[in-house]
């Protein structure tokens, strides 16, 4: 089933391409290489070495090596479909039932929008890997109280937190685990027993959450900003109420498309009804059937609940309730509710207190009367529902990525026609968003794709990016030019004396490309002088231009230094922004 479940997850990765934050990640990596200040310098908002520290193998590994990049993602997904396995058998043994639980999280929609964006995979991918390994071993330290195991699930949580800060949410989880499953007795009592029985080990997990949460506050800027009422009542309806609820049974179903390659949970209403009628059957069922069954139900919802007050106070202040349709946000709540599902209909091995089946329930009768068949159809219908989901979800990456036709086109031409004098100009929003500038500059993207690329402040063949990528020889879309030049034939002809050539409008100084277009009788160096700057290059025998990109302003192009007995005719001076010509480069 694992196996399987790569195989499909490959297939969704493979044909797919790197996004937004992705090539800031690779671009950090390449600039800075690797060093303990890169480890551990956060990246928006999030401390993550171990995600650093692959971002830099996927960056020297090539020029945009998707491939390494997928493939290290199918280890990490190896790694945490392996630890959920080894999770339900440690907790509930080795039956059948483990893995329907285990079919439920291999499916899941839930988990895709996170693995296929990389960036976003370096971190919940190990995420899910240590809140089943954090469980796995904490539960094997509640059952044998030996510190071994509690320095092993310290471990395993120091990884998480060098991969994500949400791993926090797990040391709660574990205390909730500890409380409810190996103490008796009222909440005071289950607190006194878990504090004498268990002090060594909670004293290292515990103390180890607040020294991270005090190093984290520290050195790390926060994300948490002031949350707003009105979202926070509309969040709770498209992220808990619509699409939480509806991928848990198999959805969403349906994607809107309106943000692509990112699709967000578009579920149908009649399917979030139904999905929400199965959750109180099957909670229902639960309740009568067996004993201490609310528990597990009460420790997801607690974990449902600390998800969202995270998008509220980080997220959905700035993006609004459109983060609540965005499944990553909820990623590693698949994992709680496998885990979840498992402590209501299974006895945890080594517990105080466990679910166990009603001794007089006629609820408990029939549902030992019906056995697995019931689970196992339910079991089979959300995992193909899921599955489908998640190839409609896939689908869209594949078809619809603007970001991957860009980068693919660009790379093409530059490599084919390299070297090439580029203009650094920023790149549509749908395949780098303006906000992240200035990784949305076609300095910082190429020199990704390992092309012989320039970015000179004066050339004589310029060429620019078009709108899907393409590599084209610039022309100037002027908002200033020169006038028609004194001399017929001719225009402005520079010899032995200073030239200047008027402008119909003076330059703006916000960095505009300027166009000389010259007839030139031989090769010669040449001084032009735009406003307080002076630009030293050369003029070729014959028809040729040169581009000079400024911050100046300035009305007139000045021109002299010619060697003696060239002449230069310029007919045509342009400032303004690069344009495509229609012709690639040759």
């Amino acid at each position: 089933m694992v196996a399987a479940q790569l195989v499909f997850r490959g297939w969704a990765l493979f044909p797919s391409w790197f996004y937004l934050d992705d090539y800031r990640l690779l671009y950090d990596a390449r600039s800075r290489g690797l060093s303990w200040s890169y480890l551990t310098a956060p990246f928006d908002s999030q401390f993550m070495p171990v995600g650093r520290l692959l971002a830099w193998l996927v960056a020297s590994g090539g020029a945009l090596d998707w491939t390494l990049a997928v493939s290290l993602t199918l280890v990490l997904q190896a790694v945490a479909s392996l630890a959920c396995l080894a999770m339900l058998c440690s907790l509930f043994g080795a039956r059948p039932a483990v893995l329907l639980l285990l079919a439920t999280y291999l499916t899941t929609a839930m988990t895709l929008p996170a693995t296929m964006w990389w960036a976003a995979s370096l971190n919940q991918l190990p995420l899910q890997a240590v809140l089943f390994g954090a469980v796995t071993l904490g539960v094997r330290y509640l059952r044998t109280v030996r510190l071994r195991w509690a320095l092993a699930t310290a471990a395993v949580l120091v990884i998480g937190l060098l991969c994500y800060v949400k791993t926090l949410l797990v040391v709660p989880l574990l205390v909730f685990v500890a409380l409810a499953y190996f103490a008796s007795g009222s909440p005071l009592r289950r607190v006194r027993h878990i504090a004498a029985t268990y002090w060594p080990g909670a004293a290292v997990v515990v103390a180890l959450g607040g020294a991270f949460t005090w190093f984290y506050l520290a050195t790390v800027p926060s994300l948490f900003q002031a949350a707003h009422h009105p979202v926070a009542g509309v969040l709770a309806r498209t992220m808990i109420g619509r699409s939480l609820i509806s991928a848990a049974w198999g959805g969403p179903w349906r994607w809107s498309t309106e943000n692509p390659p990112v699709g967000y949970a578009d579920p149908p209403l009649a399917a979030v009804l139904v999905a929400w009628l199965l959750l109180v059957v099957l909670v229902g069922v639960s309740t009568v059937a067996r004993r201490r069954a609310r528990r597990a139900w009460a420790l997801l919802a607690l974990y449902v609940v600390a998800l969202y007050l995270l998008v509220l106070a980080t997220r959905a202040p700035v993006t609004g309730e459109v983060v609540g349709r965005e499944l990553r946000y909820l990623t590693d709540g698949a994992a709680a509710l496998v885990l979840c599902a498992g402590l209501a209909f299974l006895p945890l091995r080594g517990a105080v207190e466990s679910s166990e089946p009603r001794a007089s329930s006629l609820g408990a009768a029939l549902v030992a009367r019906a056995g697995l068949v019931p689970a196992l159809v339910l079991a089979v219908l959300v995992s193909a529902s899921g599955l489908v989901s998640s190839a409609a979800y896939a689908h869209v990456w594949h078809t619809d990525n603007p970001g991957d036709d860009f980068m693919h086109r660009a790379q093409a031409d530059l490599l084919r026609a390299a070297p090439v004098d580029l203009s650094d100009e920023v790149v549509p929003d749908d395949v780098v968003i303006s906000f992240l500038y200035p990784y949305n500059t076609t300095r910082r993207l190429t020199s990704l794709m390992g092309a012989r690329v320039r970015f000179p402040r004066v050339t004589s063949r310029l060429a620019v990016l078009a709108p899907d990528g393409s590599a084209h020889p610039a022309l100037i879309h002027a908002f200033a030019s020169s006038g028609p030049g004194p001399v017929p034939g001719c225009g402005w002809k520079v010899q032995d004396r200073p030239v200047a050539v008027p402008l119909t409008a003076p330059a703006d100084g916000f960095h505009p490309w300027v166009r000389v277009g010259y007839l030139a009788s031989g090769y010669s160096p040449v001084r032009l002088r735009l406003g307080s700057t002076t630009v030293r290059t050369e003029v070729r025998r014959g028809l040729n231009q040169i581009f000079v990109r400024t911050s100046q302003v300035f009305d007139r192009v000045r021109l002299d230094g010619l060697s003696p007995g060239t002449t230069v005719c310029v007919d045509d001076v342009a400032v303004g922004d690069p344009t495509p010509a229609e012709a690639g480069l040759s």
